[in-house]
């Protein structure tokens, strides 16, 4: 079975679902509260990004530079990798690494949901 790619815009298109929407949302809450993140969402799914990103980039900065390897722990936790790493810092050339590493866990979150989906669908 062939795993499906999911391009920069089927995500984009994806932040227009709102399920898909509240499903990475809860996804992000999940994975960041194994590691004793709070992230909160209000729900309101046009706000999605603001909310979060500016949360998550919070957080990502504070496990860099005071527990490297909780920050370690969160990626393998999200499911990225070396390889996902380099990509977007070749993509998002001048972002602060915190910001680059932030779009990277919400872009892989909702991938995640997009699989789910996928694979529910397939069922």
């Amino acid at each position: 079975m062939t795993l499906p790619v999911f391009s920069k815009d089927e995500l984009q298109k994806a932040t227009q679902k709102e399920d898909l929407i509240l499903a990475a949302a809860n996804q992000i809450i999940k994975d960041f509260a194994e590691f004793g993140l709070e992230v909160h969402f209000s729900g309101k799914t046009a706000s999605f990004y603001e909310e979060l990103s500016g949360q998550l980039e919070v957080h990502v900065r504070q496990l860099i530079s005071e527990n490297y390897s909780g920050f370690m722990g969160l990626l393998y936790r999200i499911d990225i990798g070396p390889r996902e790493i380099a990509q977007y810092e070749a993509d998002m050339k001048g972002f602060p690494y915190p910001r680059m590493i932030t779009e990277l866990i919400i872009h892989r979150e909702i991938k995640k949901v997009l699989f789910r989906a996928y694979f529910k669908q397939k069922k």
